[in-house]
């Protein structure tokens, strides 16, 4: 029978199957760890690239709190951290701006409410024009990460597939 991969996973049973990992072989949870960072890297490059390098409207052309910066893209290995409800990402795959939030405001403006003033209204109308948003998760990173999304799992499980054979020798 094959096991059940899914996006979500219940967050105590990761950690209780890293603990029994490291019980068996302490290189087998490094090797995990290593090896989904080190080849999950490239495709956070590519979601970091889909982000502009210049901002999209001239108001985030600043240095101040609302200001365009670079941004770079990590990956870390999240087993058993779990925000949402018992639920449990095995890795994260994060955008970042170097210094402001005006990449962060660009990616959602929108993605809640048509805007609760003018001005506000008048951004996300902007925006849409230039880089509209499909669906409502973001107009840059989140639509690039969509795209990729079947890659990482085919990495993610072929990954988890030759752990769980390197696992096997030793039952």
């Amino acid at each position: 029978m094959q096991p059940d991969f899914s996006a979500a996973l219940d967050a105590k049973q990761v950690r209780a199957a890293l603990k029994a990992l490291r019980e068996v072989d302490p290189n087998i949870t490094k090797d995990l760890r290593q090896n989904l960072r080190s080849q999950l890297a490239p495709i956070a490059s590519q979601i970091a690239d889909a982000v502009p390098s210049a901002p999209p409207l001239s108001g985030f052309a600043n240095g101040g709190a609302t200001g365009w910066s670079a941004v770079t893209g990590k990956t870390s290995f999240t087993p058993g951290k779990s925000r949402f409800g018992g639920t449990s990402a095995l890795v994260s795959i994060r955008v970042q701006p170097k210094a402001t939030r005006g990449v962060y405001i660009a990616e959602l403006a929108g993605s809640r409410t048509l805007g609760a003033t003018a001005a506000g209204q008048n951004l996300i109308a902007v925006l849409n024009q230039r880089a509209p948003m499909k669906g409502r998760g973001g107009r840059y990173i989140y639509a690039k990460f969509r795209m990729l999304r079947p890659d990482v799992v085919r990495i993610a499980e072929g990954i988890l597939d030759s752990t769980f054979k390197k696992l096997e020798t030793f039952l």
